[in-house]
């Protein structure tokens, strides 16, 4: 049985996130493994903002809290 995941279509990822998954992998013509390093990349990019934004509210660690 597939999950729901699985079974949901993939999201488009952001213009940015295909150009620079395609740059990265330059030697490749699969689009399905260009498209799938572009989520990947923008999914990364969503974490890393995140994080950071959480920092700077803690007051534990000098944020505005």
């Amino acid at each position: 049985m597939a999950s729901s995941e699985e079974q949901r279509p993939a999201e488009e990822p952001p213009t940015w996130a295909i150009e620079l998954a395609t740059a990265e992998l330059y030697d490749t013509v699969d689009q399905g493994l260009i498209m799938d390093r572009a989520r990947q990349i923008a999914r990364d990019t969503g974490t890393l903002h995140d994080e950071r934004h959480t920092e700077y509210d803690d007051p534990d660690r000098g944020g505005e809290g």
